[in-house]
């Protein structure tokens, strides 16, 4: 085969045992790589309904057919597990250089099962995989980790988890190389459960390439359209994605105060364009990456920091009411050498502030007190006095306190900062992601905040699904190929296919559109069989009851007029169950029969 390697890598913790083991074609034809992959992979492993941190719920790292090649911004590595955080199947997606390496180690994915009896580290390459005892970095924050594996192991590629992960908080990330991270679901968990603490790699292999002249076109085209657009090749190096805060808050969607608002008066003083003078840009890309959208704090202590992205200012910042810019800083930072989620962090925090104002708990706490905050923060990471309920994420905390319509979430995972009041179509995408509220399974604000209103009003409901679909299957065939999503702002979704067919030398022609639609629908299956419904996918009642500010101050989500309209043209139950038509024209059947599966 081209472009894919034809193999996995499984691993056995129990008895720290590895084999190799080949798949055949089919499986990539029809879930091409990377999240696809790694969600059938997950069906030949575990049960949907295992528990998440049993040593039985699988961790895989999965790759793509672009990955590791000469295309441009195929640099990114995707994790799958069933998500401690939500009980869904989950993916979470990187960039850096793990993902290349896996390839040139020769695997399209790695496997692994069990656990250790001790805190240990992995080292995968042509020996095999070696299982070395690490207790020594036990607790180490990111910064030290990193700075121990680049110095005892330079050559190898890293991904590791910070203390939080080792305490089993349920939304902690997974550190790639020095500073990108597999942030939401909580899978850095799932590590700390297994005693992983770090997983190393090195490859000596090309990756092969069907036709290298035809590829080779593509990447020069590709990279032409990328400098030509103002966004990818000016905007992201500058700013990042920070650039974005002005913009939404104007727009009247910017969380603030636990979504209570949705406009942040001082938004101005922690913007992306109030950021600039304290940032420099990285230099660094992601693996063959020529958007170089990383940037770095400017610090006087010589320590190196990571610039906050768009989710962490407005979460950090605005939804927690913190206005200094310098403080949204180091809670950034904290949060990434603690390897925790920002944006989930946020909304636990949001929460535990929003109780303590209205004296439904016992806490001396208030929005902007950015202090308390960080405290808060550092007792999360540690599992330490009142951060040991906050470390079990929003949604649990305000069902212990007994105010479940506090925890701004869908399924367990917290609304990104795009409030859906004012963006009918994100709304709906946050209630049906098969992760929970997510922005990036399928990112409506092209479309509704930036794109002719005149076509697109962002305050109705009506046409929302359909054009929701579209992107979640086509952002399902992104997230396994796999791709940058930044890239779709200059690049057209056919030429998709063309990457794709130049490297592999398969004909997707009328197949492509298709493998996004199978693998959503194969990962609805999953979390149905695993308990979830339609009473899962709703938004929490503020949003249908309460007006947001400023141009969505009188905006309310219609939930049930948006779910029905989805669940028809997707071919499921007003249940939201898939429907026995779609599960036969997407091949299926044999899989909903595997796992017990009552097709309606």
């Amino acid at each position: 085969m081209y472009g894919w390697t034809g193999k996995i890598l499984e691993i056995s913790l129990n008895d720290k045992s590895y084999q190799e083991k080949n798949l055949s074609k089919s499986y990539y034809l029809k879930y091409l790589g990377g999240r696809g992959l790694g969600v059938r992979l997950f069906l030949e492993q575990a049960d949907p309904e295992v528990q998440t941190l049993a040593a039985e719920n699988p961790v895989i790292f999965a790759a793509g057919p672009l990955t590791g090649t000469v295309i441009p911004s195929s640099g990114r590595l995707a994790v799958i597990s069933k998500s401690p955080q939500t009980g869904t199947i989950f993916d979470s997606n990187a960039g850096g250089f793990w993902g290349a390496e896996l390839k040139k180690a020769g695997y399209d994915g790695v496997v692994i099962q069990g656990e250790l009896d001790q805190l240990s580290r992995l080292e995968i390459d042509s020996d095999g995989v070696r299982f070395i005892e690490a207790t020594e970095l036990k607790n180490n924050k990111a910064g030290l980790t990193w700075d121990y594996l680049n110095k005892t192991i330079p050559e190898y590629r890293h991904i590791y988890i910070g203390p939080a992960g080792e305490n089993l908080v349920r939304f902690s990330s997974i550190t790639v190389g020095k500073s990108r991270n597999f942030g939401r679901g909580g899978l850095g968990s799932i590590l700390g459960s297994k005693n992983i603490k770090a997983i190393s790699i090195k490859g000596d292999k090309e990756v092969r390439i069907y036709n290298q002249e035809q590829a080779l076109k593509i990447r020069d085209k590709a990279a032409d359209w990328l400098e030509e657009n103002p966004v990818t090749s000016n905007s992201m190096n500058r700013y990042g994605t920070s650039i974005l805060l002005n913009l939404i808050n104007e727009a009247g969607v910017l969380p603030t105060r636990n979504f209570q608002e949705t406009q942040f008066a001082s938004a101005d003083k922690i913007s992306g364009e109030s950021l600039e003078s304290k940032t420099v840009s990285s230099k660094s890309s992601c693996y063959n990456c020529p958007i170089i959208c990383s940037r770095k704090l400017k610090t006087s202590d010589g320590q190196d920091k990571s610039s906050p992205e768009y989710e962490s200012l407005g979460l950090l910042g605005a939804n927690l009411g913190i206005d200094d810019l310098d403080k949204v800083n180091e809670l950034n930072h904290l949060c990434n050498q603690l390897g925790l989620d920002t944006i989930s962090t946020s909304s636990v925090i949001a929460a535990y502030i929003e109780m303590a104002e209205k004296s439904l708990i016992d806490a001396d706490i208030s929005f902007g007190d950015g202090k308390k905050i960080e405290d808060l923060i550092n007792m999360i990471g540690s599992r330490e006095g009142i951060g040991n309920e906050l470390a079990e994420g929003a949604k649990e905390f305000a069902i212990s306190k007994g105010h479940p319509e506090l925890a701004m979430q869908v399924k367990g995972l917290d609304l990104p900062a795009f409030d859906p009041r004012g963006m009918k179509g994100q709304a709906l995408g946050y209630m049906t992601s098969n992760r929970g509220a997510c922005h990036i399974r399928a990112n409506m604000m092209n479309l509704e905040i930036f794109a002719d209103q005149e076509k697109i009003d962002r305050y109705s409901e009506e046409g929302k699904a359909a054009l929701l679909i579209e992107q979640q299957d086509f952002n399902a065939i992104l997230d396994s190929l796999i791709v940058c999503k930044f890239t779709m702002l200059a690049l057209a979704a056919g030429f998709y296919q063309e990457m794709l067919e130049s490297v592999t030398g398969e004909n997707f022609d009328g197949k492509f559109f298709e493998i996004g639609s199978r693998i959503w629908n194969l990962e609805r299956m999953i979390n149905v069989k695993a308990g979830f419904n339609r009473g899962d996918d709703y938004l929490p009642e503020r949003f249908s009851s309460q007006g947001g500010s400023g141009p969505s101050k009188d905006s309310l989500v219609d939930q049930d007029k948006l779910l029905d309209e989805y669940y028809d043209l997707r071919g499921w139950s007003r249940s939201g169950r898939p429907g026995e038509k779609i599960i036969a024209n997407l091949n299926l059947r044999e899989i909903a029969h595997k796992i017990e599966l009552d097709i309606q």
